[in-house]
């Protein structure tokens, strides 16, 4: 009997102190991997057919070279219009007979900080930076053309596939913009 409770005990306490011991884990950061955040500021809602127009913001100082900054914007600007295409809205370029604009901005973190971001935009997505890896983060706001407030606002962070052909990134790029879209259209 006497073993018994021996056993009981060695066995017990071997278990608590296997429990008591903690292993640090690596936060594993995946290439792919998009942190997305939105918010709604003001309850202004905008039919089918509503004509937009794009208000490219672009970030001060870069790290990017010039020609290099225009063919991201280019990017994104080209699957903001094809998304809000798709979903019943019409782009034009004449910012005059706009309904909304949408405001976008594309920057690296190392031009522009998760705390400026959160300063500036109200909000930040929050994905982890990776000493490995270019951290990227995509603005987007739509601005109501009557009142000239902002109705939403959401944000993207990811890491820069720049190993990618033009065709990957187009698909990247539209795949980003339709995703954090969507926050807004389940909004309006």
């Amino acid at each position: 009997m006497k073993k018994n409770i021996s056993l009981a005990v060695a066995l017990f306490s071997s278990l608590f102190v296997s429990a008591c011991v903690t292993v640090p884990q690596e936060i594993q950061i995946n290439k792919n991997q998009l942190a997305i955040s939105s918010v709604r500021d003001i309850p202004i809602s905008y039919p089918q057919g509503s004509l937009f127009s794009l208000a490219p913001k672009y970030v001060e100082e870069t790290s990017l070279k010039a020609n290099q900054t225009q063919a991201v914007y280019k990017l994104y600007a080209n699957a903001i219009i094809t998304d809000l295409n798709k979903h019943g809205f019409k782009n034009t370029d004449d910012a005059s007979n706009s309904i909304f604009y949408v405001g976008f901005g594309i920057a690296l973190a190392s031009d522009l900080s998760d705390k400026t971001i959160n300063d500036k935009f109200g909000i930040t997505p929050g994905l982890p930076n990776n000493d490995e890896l270019k951290k990227g983060s995509f603005l987007i706001y739509i601005e109501d053309a009557l009142t000239g407030k902002k109705v939403w606002r959401g944000a993207v962070q990811g890491f820069a596939h720049e190993d990618k052909s033009e065709i990957e990134r187009e698909q990247r790029t539209a795949a980003i913009v339709s995703r954090v879209m969507k926050q807004f259209y389940a909004t309006n």
